[in-house]
């Protein structure tokens, strides 16, 4: 482990220089050449470290628990704990840039940090696991303490004492489960889902129309719009009309098929600054007025399982730009959002 400063940005591992060459210019070509009224994707990102800052890519690469490189590790506390920006000393979490290198490496930045630093995550014959707690899992998972330097350099970003860099190794091992607050089963033949350090499922994704109608009816209401960090999307897609992503049933990307599962409902992550820190009621206040359902759940965005049988290992990718299929609706969802908003 060793620090770097001013490392070069990010290319996730099965991305590789081959897709990256020339990438600029596909993607121009291909908004030159979009059809009209196409549902595509505008943005992609990635959260190498759980609750720490997005990392904005033009291509990922899908696996059943997620994009390569999503979530792969977390900050845990001395006690063994997950930690959260929903807690206000941990709000720093936000202003931790996480990089992947490779299959080992991740690259660590943050304003409050002059020097960045490399973490070798591949030499897991010498690291020590933990049993700890993961945000949303119903018991601890062993993971992987990425050692004393990686804890040290957070604990000066971040201000949290005894902070570790902890993550997922070969081993691990963790699956969806029921929410009770959205009662709707996992969408698998078994009921089950490989899952990274996600909250609740290995994808999110958000539509654009919807950000523009919430950001409207702030407005309407003397409120500041928010941005789409708020919602911590992986997959953002434009095409669709205001909320009819809760209609999806099932979707296609560039060859690779999801099913579209629950809705997404909101926490006070949502109300935090990204830039400032600063804490508020919006846009939780704004979205209770419309989109509440049961449980209290504020729902913005859908949860997204992979079917595996569709990911082709090595060369399956996911890019800015590409169509969005909709291969089905889901009619009970439909009927809903055709009453609501329609």
């Amino acid at each position: 482990m060793s620090t770097r400063p001013g490392a070069a940005a990010v290319l996730l591992p099965a991305i590789a220089s081959a897709v990256v060459v020339g990438a600029s210019s596909y993607y121009l070509w291909k908004r030159i050449f979009k059809r009209a009224g196409t549902i595509t994707v505008t943005g992609l990102n990635i959260y190498p470290v759980k609750s720490c800052r997005e990392l904005p890519v033009d291509a990922a690469v899908p696996t059943v628990r997620g994009f390569a490189g999503d979530r792969i590790a977390q900050v845990t506390d001395a006690n063994g704990k997950y930690c959260t920006p929903r807690e206000k000393d941990k709000a720093k979490l936000f202003q931790v840039q996480a990089e992947v290198w490779g299959d080992d490496r991740l690259i660590l930045r943050s304003p409050d940090v002059e020097e960045s630093i490399e973490v070798d995550t591949g030499t897991e014959k010498t690291l020590t696991s933990q049993s700890v707690e993961v945000l949303g899992a119903p018991e601890k998972l062993t993971l992987l303490d990425y050692g004393d330097e990686a804890a040290a350099w957070l604990e000066k970003a971040t201000g949290i004492p005894g902070c570790r860099l902890t993550g997922m190794g070969p081993s691990f091992d963790r699956s969806s489960v029921i929410n009770p607050d959205q009662e709707e089963a996992v969408p698998t033949s078994d009921g089950r889902a490989p899952m990274s350090l996600a909250d609740e499922a290995p994808f999110l994704l958000v539509n654009a129309a919807s950000l523009k109608d919430l950001n409207k009816r702030l407005k309407a209401r003397k409120k500041m719009p928010v941005d789409m960090r708020r919602f911590r999307p992986n997959v953002v897609i434009s095409g669709l009309k205001p909320w009819e992503e809760d209609s999806l049933k099932r979707i296609r990307i560039n060859g690779v098929e999801f099913m579209v599962w629950q809705r997404c409902g909101r926490c006070i992550m949502t109300t935090i600054d990204r830039d400032t820190l600063e804490r508020g009621p919006e846009p939780l206040a704004t979205l209770s007025t419309f989109r509440e359902r049961a449980h209290g759940q504020r729902n913005f965005g859908v949860h997204l399982i992979p079917v595996a049988e569709s990911i082709v290992d090595g060369s399956s990718l996911v890019a800015v730009d590409d169509d969005v299929e909709v291969l089905e609706y889901d009619e009970d969802r439909r009927k809903e959002w055709l009453e609501l908003f329609g």
